[in-house]
């Protein structure tokens, strides 16, 4: 199976992308999430949110993954907050996990039609391109097409869809390892807008592999592309 793909390398100063339940201590994701990689490819055709995820969107097709090219840093940033209770100024601190120097490779799939239009909205994107929050703006280092095959089940530095705890991965074990375990998260795939107010929709669970722990996951049907094994993350 060989199908087309659009790969766009991004990278990144700061970006963090927090988990759906976390208030005052915001801790991040170590890559974007499908609703966040299909709202940077919005960003660059211009879609605003009701048409980004409304019936007709032109990427309600568009299948979405991403792996990680480097290790990114951390670090915590505390904010304190001024509230107002009963009248009163009262001050309430969170703190948000950062990530410093990401550097992604995001992967598009589905029509040639729809690839192309990504491949020129990312190197003339109508809006700016983030990752998490609207300041945290990406560079886009480099957009190509590609031709994905299939791959085999070892895996490192992405995402797959999938509870960890039922994936039945197996590390892959190398003298001097060193072994970090995973992240799961249950995350939507998609938003409804109702009232201009985003409404998350079709939760799943996905685990994000670090990319220093590779793992053989039987029976796993991934693609394969400049190297890298991946696995849709909508489909």
């Amino acid at each position: 199976m060989v199908e087309p793909v659009l790969c766009v390398t991004v990278s990144a100063p700061v970006a963090s992308f927090r988990r759906p339940l976390d208030h005052n201590y915001q801790r991040t994701l170590p890559m974007p999430p499908p609703t966040t990689l299909l709202g940077l490819a919005g960003a660059a055709l211009g879609l605003p949110e009701w048409e980004l995820w409304g019936d007709l969107s032109p990427l309600r097709s568009v299948k979405v993954s991403v792996w990680m090219e480097a290790e990114p840093g951390q670090a915590h940033d505390m904010w304190t907050l001024l509230k107002i209770d009963k009248g009163k100024m009262n001050r309430s601190p969170y703190f948000r996990e950062l990530l410093f120097g990401a550097r992604y490779t995001l992967v598009y799939g589905g029509e040639e039609a729809i690839l192309r239009e990504l491949e020129r909205g990312f190197h003339e994107p109508a809006f700016a391109l983030s990752l998490g929050r609207e300041d945290e703006l990406v560079s886009v280092c480099e957009v190509r097409r590609q031709r994905a095959a299939s791959g085999n089940s070892v895996l490192w530095g992405t995402v797959v869809p999938g509870d960890w705890r039922s994936l039945g991965a197996r590390p892959v074990l190398r003298p001097g390892a060193r072994l970090f375990p995973p992240v799961v998260e249950r995350l939507p795939v998609r938003f409804e807008i109702d009232k201009q107010v985003r409404h998350p929709q079709d939760y799943r669970f996905f685990t994000f592999l670090p990319l220093s722990l590779e793992v053989e996951i039987p029976g796993l049907s991934a693609l394969q592309c400049e190297g890298r094994n991946f696995v849709w993350l909508n489909s």
